[in-house]
């Protein structure tokens, strides 16, 4: 699970797990990373149990924005686990009601 935290005044983490690879696909490239922690990783191997992505605190509503449009991710203010975003409801036929 996607999940954002504040460790620092001036630091933002995104941590995702292995299976996030979408995720990390579209982000990864953005240049406001300036470091990067890589968990789980054997030798020899390409895959990871989990990356933590460190930026600076003020990128913070770029990547919401970005996990928001292309990964339908939104997270509580304060951090925490990335969470789907609602999807408006669309009204159906039976909701329509007969005009004369």
């Amino acid at each position: 699970m996607a999940y954002l935290s504040y460790p620092s005044a001036t630091d933002l983490h995104l941590r995702l797990e292995g299976h996030e690879q979408a995720i990390l696909t579209v982000v990864r490239k953005c240049p406001w990373w300036h470091s990067a922690e890589v968990e789980g990783r054997r030798p020899g191997s390409t895959t990871v149990s989990a990356v933590t992505l460190i930026a600076r605190r003020d990128m913070d509503p770029t990547l919401r924005q970005i996990l928001a449009t292309c990964a339908g991710l939104v997270f509580p203010a304060d951090g925490g686990a990335g969470r789907p975003r609602a999807r408006p409801r669309r009204a159906g036929p039976a909701s329509k009601r007969k005009q004369r």
